[in-house]
């Protein structure tokens, strides 16, 4: 059955089965059997190439960060649901879509384990783990799913952390509450803040060259500190960019002003870059895909008992560490553990195998697209023949599943 969109806000509009609808996909979302079960007619497309033309006819829009949803997407086009696989929203023009008469969902927190374990493994690969594990302070802008996350992992570690989150009331326990200059001029710092202009505090351009220049001074005072953006690049200015690249920060880049397109000047700056793939674990995008077709199914007012319930992600299994736990520094291994389990070496590599004249967007998207997807490794089972006490305690702090 077609039917034609209502006029916003009507509740009595047609919905379309959605078997019989017609659908557009970004391919960077994963068919997971829930959204393989509920799929009509699919066209599966780059997100670049999403525009007003192929989705004129399509009632169903499944997209990821890369397209823009606004007016001059969907203007006279048949969509009634737009999903976004993906926890933030800036790249959705929400208030244009409730004018429209538009449903749509998204999928907050499906990549926050990946995100927090992409963090510690930069912590890691930067040689910064060990000052930290010993009290180095940690700073963390922004206490979102995944800030909150990064926040009660690291004092599992027993890390000392201070954040700056003005709209949390529910604060971690052992988180210092602190003002934004106060954590900014930590030795590490860490962004997980979403991207919104919203008053009374938008976190767009946040971090200004006033903001990097206080940083930058704090650094070289110290002679050293640790700068991560896995969170949104727009967060701050490429002023505030270019400053904190010149000062004696190690600044690891996820994310950063002007994304896709990175200068040769940036590039060749940043001691780490990996494009934008942060939170794209295996289980993160199958978890974004699962929670969209649930998104579907309360929308369209469909039995939600014949959906697949199987979202499990294959994992690598029991991971046998045996041989290198006797005489082994519970630091050592864990700093090994997670150099190992990450991917930001391996994507700086990529990055800059590219040459050295930056990055513009099909570079950038032939990155992210052939980008070997890790499974999550926290709450995966270890496992352990002998080894001191603390080497089995330093792994499930790490939040790992010690098996003897």
């Amino acid at each position: 059955m077609r039917s034609e969109r209502g006029p916003a806000g009507d509740a009595q509009a047609v919905k379309p089965r959605l078997r019989d609808a017609r659908w557009v996909i970004d391919d960077g979302i994963p068919i997971t059997p829930a959204l393989e079960y509920l799929m009509g007619e699919p066209r599966v497309l780059s997100g670049r190439d999403i525009d007003a033309k192929a989705v004129a006819d399509a009632e169903v829009l499944l997209v990821r960060s890369i397209t823009r949803v606004d007016p001059q997407l969907l203007e006279g086009s048949r969509v009634r649901f737009v999903g976004s696989a993906t926890a933030g929203t800036d790249h959705i023009d929400i208030g244009a879509l409730a004018q429209m008469g538009i449903a749509w969902a998204a999928a907050p927190g499906s990549n926050a384990l990946a995100v927090v374990e992409y963090v510690l493994s930069a912590i890691a690969l930067s040689g910064f783990l060990p000052r930290v594990l010993n009290g180095l302070p940690v700073g963390i802008v922004g206490l979102g799913m995944v800030g909150k996350r990064l926040a009660v992992r690291l004092q599992q570690l027993g890390c000392v952390v201070r954040a700056h989150d003005p709209l949390v009331r529910d604060w971690p326990d052992n988180v210092t509450r602190a003002s934004l200059d106060d954590v900014l001029s930590q030795p590490v710092v860490s962004l997980h803040a979403n991207l919104h202009c919203e008053a009374p505090h938008p976190s767009q351009s946040f971090l200004d060259l006033s903001q990097a220049e206080s940083m930058a001074q704090a650094a070289e005072q110290r002679g050293m500190g640790l700068f991560i953006n896995a969170a949104r690049g727009e967060l701050l200015t490429p002023e505030a960019l270019s400053r904190l690249l010149a000062s004696p920060l190690t600044v690891i880049l996820d994310t950063w002003p002007g994304e896709p397109v990175l200068s040769d000047a940036f590039l060749s700056q940043a001691d780490w870059l990996s494009p934008h793939i942060a939170g794209h674990s295996l289980d993160a995008k199958m978890r974004g895909s699962n929670m969209l077709a649930q998104a579907l199914v309360r929308w369209a007012g469909e039995d939600s008992h014949s959906l697949p319930t199987d979202f499990s992600v294959m994992s690598a299994g029991e991971r046998s560490l045996e041989g290198r736990w006797s005489g082994t520094d519970a630091t050592d291994w864990a700093a090994d553990f997670l150099v190992s389990q990450g991917t930001l070496a391996r994507e700086d590599a990529r990055i800059r195998a590219t040459g050295s004249r930056g990055l513009l967007p099909p570079t950038f998207d032939a990155l992210r697209k052939t980008y070997q997807q890790p499974s999550e490794w926290s709450g995966q089972a270890i496992r352990m023949h002998g080894g001191a006490p603390e080497l089995r305690n330093m792994a499930k702090r790490l939040g790992l599943s010690v098996v003897e």
